[in-house]
């Protein structure tokens, strides 16, 4: 590994992060359904922290909706100058501003149950950032069976779940009480920056884990973190 690339760009990952442990965020295979809220913001925490260097790793991400006015309030990569242009492909191009290294394959695209096999293919770490169930639950139901784990979250208002489902564990109950939690709860309660993107630095965090060979910080129960009074729970099954 190119020891001058360590020490400029991924200069202040260190001391918490080590040498290897850097090389295999370099070297980690990643794909992230979803490029609003929470994906847009994770996208970009990923590759400001490595995951995904060409000729090591890559990141796969798809979208296939476009940028609308009520996305201004909380999506990293929405701006006043891009509303109605895809997701997709805006988000190309804001991180090759932040980091060329990285091996970003983005489709302007909404995935169908039947793609998912596909677009999981080869990866080490499946992200979820979607917001309907249905797809939430087929791409779980994807990864369990290619082997992979799947770090899932979703928000509204001051509200955020996240949680690691292993593939060792086909169970779909955290995903339907994170579904009921939060059902109709962006109509109800709206869906705040500091939220999403809190939630999504949890999903960030917890994919660091998994790269690096650490134990998931949020496998085997729900955590429900709540802005409006700091609170944070378990849900444990």
């Amino acid at each position: 590994m190119e020891r001058q690339v360590l020490a400029g760009r991924y200069q202040k990952n260190f001391s918490t992060l080590s040498a290897q442990d850097q090389e295999r965020l370099f070297s980690c295979r990643v794909s992230l359904a979803g490029l609003g809220g929470l994906g847009g913001a994770l996208l970009e925490m990923l590759a400001r922290m490595g995951f995904g260097r060409r000729g090591y790793g890559w990141i796969r991400a798809s979208d296939g909706d476009v940028f609308e006015v009520s996305n201004l309030n909380r999506q990293m990569f929405c701006l006043e100058s891009n509303l109605g242009l895809p997701k997709a492909q805006e988000a190309m191009q804001r991180i090759q501003a932040v980091n060329s290294e990285i091996d970003l394959q983005v489709q302007h695209h909404f995935l169908r149950t039947e793609e998912l096999p596909t677009f999981i293919h080869g990866a080490d770490i499946v992200l979820d950032a979607l917001g309907d169930l249905p797809i939430k639950l087929a791409l779980r139901r994807a990864a369990a069976q290619a082997g992979l784990p799947v770090v899932t979250a979703a928000v509204g208002g001051w509200t955020g779940f996240i949680s690691t489902l292993p593939a060792s564990d086909r169970d779909d109950t955290f995903l339907r009480l994170m579904d009921t939690g939060m059902d109709g709860a962006e109509l109800r309660l709206g869906v705040l920056a500091p939220t999403v993107w809190l939630v999504a630095a949890l999903q960030c965090r917890e994919a660091v884990a998994l790269a690096c060979g650490q134990r998931p910080l949020f496998q085997g129960r729900m955590h429900i973190v709540d802005l409006s009074d700091a609170s944070w729970e378990k849900v444990v099954l």
